[in-house]
């Protein structure tokens, strides 16, 4: 199993129930639980994600249109007028919302009320009593708001894998290990060995 992104908290979670998959391997997992509970950084931001989410519910069912939301600042434009300069934001916009990742699937839209549900879900949870199978955890030594740095070294310290790895790849941030040939490399110099052992059984 190998994840990237929200993917490798999925598969971290995924691999917790379900012992067919004998390996996992993680690129810049996120939760994205806990990165939907953080929302604005402070210490009420899910209650008030989910106080929103709550009235907006109440107002489809008496008949409003629904509330569709982006993921991310939809150009650069955009994300400049609003004053963000976060990395990940500013990697995010020039990933998805230009030909380099953007794809006609992925409309950076969501309903709004879709996105309780993940509010009070946890990629890790139950991570010290059931994630048990070889670990190699990827991230990037440049941190963002997207949380992906520390997501690692937390994912790293919490599982019960008696076989695991962390590896920082210096001088990259979350998105550089998507696509980027001189990250992925370093990523793939590691995750293909750690693969080839566990997955000869």
């Amino acid at each position: 199993m190998l994840g990237v992104c929200g993917g490798g908290g999925y598969a971290v979670n995924a691999a917790m129930t379900d012992r067919r998959f004998k390996a996992v391997g993680t690129v810049v997992a996120t939760n994205y639980g806990r990165l939907m509970r953080e929302g604005d950084m402070t210490p009420d931001a899910a209650i008030k994600t989910l106080d929103a989410i709550a009235r907006q519910r109440t107002a489809e069912a008496r008949g409003a249109e629904p509330l569709i939301v982006g993921y991310i600042p939809g150009s650069v434009q955009e994300r400049e007028q609003a004053g963000i300069n976060d990395i990940d934001i500013v990697e995010a916009v020039k990933y998805y919302r230009t030909a380099r990742g953007q794809q006609p699937g992925s409309p950076n839209k969501l309903r709004l009320t879709s996105t309780g549900a993940a509010v009070g879900w946890d990629a890790f949870h139950f991570a010290e009593q059931l994630l048990t199978q070889p670990l190699h955890i990827v991230i990037g030594a440049v941190p963002g708001g997207f949380g992906s740095y520390r997501d690692g070294l937390e994912l790293y310290g919490r599982a019960r894998s008696s076989q695991k790895s962390i590896q920082i790849v210096e001088g990259v941030s979350h998105y550089d290990l998507y696509d980027q040939p001189e990250a992925t490399g370093q990523a793939l110099a590691q995750l293909v060995p750690f693969y080839q052992k566990h997955l000869r059984r």
